[in-house]
């Protein structure tokens, strides 16, 4: 293992992915000893080169509060292997108080699993293949699609995220 890392290009420190940005290294090179040392650096960085994206599609749908609270059940998720976002909906027009109150949701789940959640969603009474299905960019720079993406090309699907704001 140190002949592989002395074969390697030195990089300068701050060129890691895993370097924290900041002020160190101080002029003369010194740096806290709680920050990570090359090598650690050296592993960080070919286990993020390491990882795998999914390719993932989207399907943008309302739901009301009965059957969101299946759909948002992290083991129900995990098991259909899907991921979503969901963002309340203000009391108003479009949403009201308890069981009609309603939520504006984004699902994504890799093409290959299109079957098994529709039937998950057929399950909680919405009929998901009604609604348009969009490819997600691979490029994205809207963190939960990364997010997601690193997440199920590791096989760790089933994340929920709920917005804090309503809209």
């Amino acid at each position: 293992m140190p002949a592989e890392a002395a074969r390697r290009t030195h990089k300068k420190l701050t060129e890691y992915q895993g370097w924290p940005k900041g002020i160190y290294p101080m002029s003369d090179g010194w740096v806290p000893p709680c920050y990570p040392t090359e090598q650690e650096l050296m592993e960080y960085e070919e286990k993020m080169n390491a990882r795998k994206k999914a390719t993932l599609v989207k399907r943008h749908l309302c739901v009301k509060e009965p059957q969101l609270e299946q759909l948002a059940k992290r083991e129900f998720a995990q098991k259909s292997e899907y991921s979503m976002m969901v963002y309340p909906i203000a009391e108003g027009e479009y949403s009201g108080e308890g069981d009609d109150r309603s939520y504006y949701v984004v699902v994504f789940y890799e093409p290959t699993k299109k079957s098994k959640v529709e039937r998950a969603f057929k399950s909680a009474g919405l009929a998901l293949a009604d609604y348009e299905q969009v490819v997600v960019d691979p490029d994205s720079k809207q963190a939960p699609e990364g997010k997601f993406m690193w997440a199920h090309g590791e096989g760790e699907a089933g994340e929920v995220i709920l917005s804090e704001y309503e809209f």
